[in-house]
């Protein structure tokens, strides 16, 4: 598979960027892997009708200020790379925040592939009151893909979920929970060795030494169980350690990390 890296909704944070200069401007990356005629996407950024009305994005936006460019949204990165949006089969999602699911819509055909419990509380019956799940984004009805048991198997030591319906044998789902009860990681099996989109298991490439007060203090706020977002952060750099070499690890507003990997 080939692996492009897409910023997909870039945000502009008001009040804080004098103490949160790493988050002062972060984007929200996604993954669009090509597999032949194939294209996929693990999250899907922010969607065409969130750029032309950002309310549809909920009081969250009023902090967090997105920046309302519909030629960042996944479908239009898509088009202008030649490629027909028409062809994403299927979105593999970290997990159902606005900035992760707001694009589902621009693709009503894909399956959409995430774990049960986060499913279930951003759109089941009992959903959670968590603000940055709108249901706005889910108006469409998803071709929902859930998975709820791990495989008996591990990835680099971590519990993960294998053999994702209809997707290649290369791409795992590795639970987070933390940020969201049902945040998943994403690991991609490429020519050059594993690469896991960890969602917002951290922000910044910071946390994963030396993390300022201030980006620690901004992540305890955004998780919904900052303690165990802390287990998946010290599970996350053992993989580093004991992968040596074999595993990348990217987060979605690690605006260093993503420049790094496209060579900016």
């Amino acid at each position: 598979m080939k692996v492009h890296y897409l910023n997909c909704g870039t945000f502009r944070p008001r009040f804080i960027k004098k103490v949160l200069g790493p988050l002062a401007d972060v984007p929200s990356v996604c993954l669009l892997l090509q597999d032949g005629d194939r294209l996929m996407l693990v999250d899907s950024g922010l969607g065409t009708r969130d750029m032309k009305d950002p309310r549809r994005l909920g009081f969250p936006n009023l902090m967090l200020n997105a920046v309302p460019d519909v030629e960042q949204t996944a479908t239009r990165q898509i088009e202008q790379m030649g490629l027909d949006p028409a062809d994403v089969t299927d979105i593999i999602c970290t997990h159902l925040d606005s900035d992760h699911a707001g694009g589902l819509a621009d693709f009503p055909d894909a399956r959409v592939h995430v774990s049960q419990t986060e499913h279930d509380a951003a759109c089941g019956e009992n959903r959670s009151r968590r603000p940055a799940y709108r249901g706005c984004h889910f108006d469409h009805d998803p071709k929902w893909v859930t998975y709820k048991d791990t495989s008996g198997e591990d990835w680099f030591g971590m519990e993960c979920i294998r053999g994702l319906e209809g997707l290649p044998a290369g791409l795992v789902l590795l639970p987070l929970p933390g940020h969201t009860g049902g945040q998943c990681g994403v690991a991609v099996e490429t020519d050059d060795g594993w690469l896991l989109h960890c969602g917002d298991a951290f922000y910044a490439a910071d946390e994963l030494e030396h993390p300022p007060a201030a980006v620690r203090f901004f992540a305890h706020l955004a998780h919904d169980d900052p303690k165990s977002a802390r287990l998946q952060l010290s599970r996350i750099k053992k993989v580093i350690a004991e992968g040596k070499g074999a595993v990348t690890v990217m987060a979605s507003h690690d605006r260093q990390g993503f420049d790094r990997l496209t060579g900016d």
